[in-house]
């Protein structure tokens, strides 16, 4: 009775997904690029403009472990977002994204981030004060906050429900410089339609400044986030933390080659315990422009730190806060916490709107007394001991954009899981399979 209810339930999703399928089917046979969308700067009078956005994005996945020990689980989802801007003048603008997010049961049980049924995504006002030294603007409401890398302030992309703020953000911007201060708390996510609160247990606020530099080809960000979490969650406590970062990063490109570098210190307090943490990252390709598809070999080195005494006073787990997700593969399992990952990858472009990656990591974790985190903060029980080797993940991921506004994603991992891991937390090796169609306007 069970399967039979969950295949009834699996029908009666892809009948209301079926009008979103029909539609990827059609948009492939469209070659042209769209022209300019009469759903932008439409005039409302002579200082107001109204314009309207949007995307639509179907998503399947299946994997045998569930995070490397759950079994088999599958989930068809859909996401679709419609957005509207109200600008008046140089002074004055408003944003509103309403969005609704449906899957189909888990066999283990849904994810937090799977479903929402109807929600308000981003919702804000803007006051402008445009200068000669800039443009200087004062944003509050519910908003996405997006800065650098992603490293630790990023979108949720992966899953089903972006992650949004209720926060106040200020901004100053004037040619290639920005520094960026804001205040909030992250959304709760609850799968009725408009219920979605502010999460009050977690508080952010920071400040982020970049600026070019000319002579090395590269820009600089320097910044600083404060972050509050009452109910946080490690191999050796849990509990209230208060946890400050300080980082840098350059990045840059030229004359084939590419790079992104960044480190970060952590300090602050956890359930009376000192924090120090760090992490550190370099990232550098080169793209053989003259070799047939193109091929861009890269490499990226990341560590995390994790904790070296569960009896000294310190806990040196690095918080990585609101990273990007998914972080390094599209099974988003692994958290940056306790971590050195090794990242080699190729990239082909066999013509113009199709990319392959192949990609290897090889993960450790950074301290032997400290667990492996799967994503977003999760420490797996039994993993502190034994060998520090966590275990390999190989991927093929293939994009193809037929035009701007219409993007397919097919990918494969496989996730080899150490021995020790599998003796000690009983994780298994896993398969995961993506299949992904965006439709953006």
């Amino acid at each position: 009775r069970r399967a039979a209810a969950r295949f009834f339930l699996r029908i009666s999703m892809m009948k209301r997904t079926l009008p979103a399928l029909l539609l990827f089917s059609t948009l492939p046979t469209l070659a042209a690029e769209p022209v300019t969308s009469p759903w932008k700067n439409i005039p409302l009078g002579d200082a107001a403009t109204l314009s309207f956005d949007g995307s639509l994005r179907e998503r399947y996945e299946w994997t045998d472990q569930r995070d490397l020990s759950g079994g088999r689980d599958d989930t068809f989802m859909q996401r679709l977002l419609i957005g509207a801007r109200l600008d008046y003048g140089d002074d004055f603008g408003a944003y509103v994204q309403l969005g609704s997010s449906l899957a189909t049961p888990r066999d283990r049980g849904r994810k937090p981030t799977d479903e929402d049924h109807a929600y308000l995504g981003q919702g804000y006002v803007d006051l402008k004060l445009p200068t000669a030294y800039g443009l200087g603007t004062l944003r509050a409401g519910r908003q996405e906050i997006a800065l650098g890398s992603l490293h630790l302030m990023g979108t949720r992309d992966g899953p089903n429900v972006r992650r949004s703020f209720d926060a106040i953000r200020a901004s100053w911007a004037k040619d290639k410089n920005r520094l960026d201060a804001f205040i909030g708390h992250p959304v709760t996510l609850k799968t009725g339609s408009f219920d979605d609160d502010t999460d009050n247990s977690q508080k952010v606020w920071g400040l982020y400044g970049t600026t070019p530099l000319a002579a090395l080809a590269s820009s600089l960000d320097l910044y600083t986030f404060g972050f509050e979490d009452s109910d946080a969650h490690y191999a050796q406590l849990s509990g209230q933390e208060r946890r400050y970062t300080v980082g840098a990063r350059i990045f840059g490109a030229a004359q084939g080659f590419d790079w992104d570098n960044e480190a970060a210190w952590q300090f602050g307090s956890a359930e009376q315990r000192d924090i120090r943490a760090w992490s550190a990252s370099a990232h550098a390709g080169y793209r053989m422009s003259d070799w047939r598809w193109q091929p861009r070999f890269g490499g990226k080195i990341g560590i995390a730190s994790g904790d070296k005494n569960g009896h000294d006073g310190q806990l040196n787990t690095f918080n990585a806060m609101y990273p990007k997700l998914p972080y390094l593969t599209e099974n988003g399992l692994v958290a940056p916490a306790n971590l050195i990952a090794i990242h080699p990858s190729v990239t082909i472009t066999p013509w113009q709107t199709l990319a392959i990656d192949f990609s290897w990591d090889a993960l450790w974790r950074q301290r032997r007394e400290d667990a492996f985190y799967l994503g977003p903060m999760r420490p797996v029980k039994g993993s502190a001991q034994g060998s520090r080797f966590i275990g390999n993940q190989y991927q093929v991921e293939t994009i193809w954009t037929p035009r701007s506004d219409l993007q397919f994603k097919v990918a494969y991992v496989y996730f080899d899981v150490g021995h020790s891991l599998q003796q000690h937390a009983g994780l298994k090796n896993m398969n995961f399979i993506l299949a992904q169609g965006t439709y953006s306007f």
